[in-house]
């Protein structure tokens, strides 16, 4: 709107008012104008600029360089996890190899002791039975002995017929009785 008044103002004093044809001494304070702020912008802004950019370019490389001797530290640390997990492993695998090793020892030795026991609680059984076997041997010869020389007196003493024989086995056999009883 503003440019329609300006032309028609210019019109009105004769002379026709064109924005895209500039006059000489306009153009010339503009030039001078825009090339004192571009000598006072590339002697003060623009090296403060260039410096504040090249700080930061000098920045970023240096975190870029951090970042990656970080990773490689945290590579280095990740493989050094990795081999102690696995040196730990294979100890462990080596630990239990040995505690079945030694608990197999203990139950050869549990089954060795023990199968000793066994032999001598069955000498010692062996042993007592032959003893207490020749001792009832030797306790019923004894009874025998006794028996028969009793029997023998007694038939040496009577005439035997088969009554008497009778009577004879039935007093030994009431005698044995007795002195059974008497014993218990």
């Amino acid at each position: 709107m503003q440019l329609v008044l300006l032309a028609t103002e210019a019109g009105e004093g004769g002379t026709s008012f064109n924005p895209f044809e500039p006059e000489f001494g306009l153009v010339v304070w503009t030039s001078v104008a825009f090339l004192t702020v571009l000598f006072l912008l590339s002697k003060k802004v623009f090296p403060k600029l260039q410096e504040g950019l090249a700080d930061r370019e000098r920045k970023i490389a240096e975190e870029i360089k951090a970042a990656e001797a970080t990773r490689a530290e945290a590579e280095k640390i990740l493989n050094e996890y990795k081999s102690r997990v696995a040196a730990a492993r294979e100890e462990t695998s080596q630990m239990v190899e040995e505690a079945r090793g030694q608990a197999e020892k203990v139950r050869q030795d549990l089954i060795a002791r023990a199968e000793g026991d066994a032999r001598l609680i069955v000498d010692k059984a062996r042993r007592q039975l032959t003893g207490e076997r020749e001792r009832i041997l030797n306790e019923l010869e004894g009874q025998l002995t006794e028996w028969s020389t009793t029997i023998a007196g007694q038939i040496v003493q009577r005439e035997l017929n088969p009554d008497s024989h009778r009577d004879l086995v039935d007093s030994f056999i009431a005698d044995i009785r007795k002195s059974e009883a008497a014993k218990s």
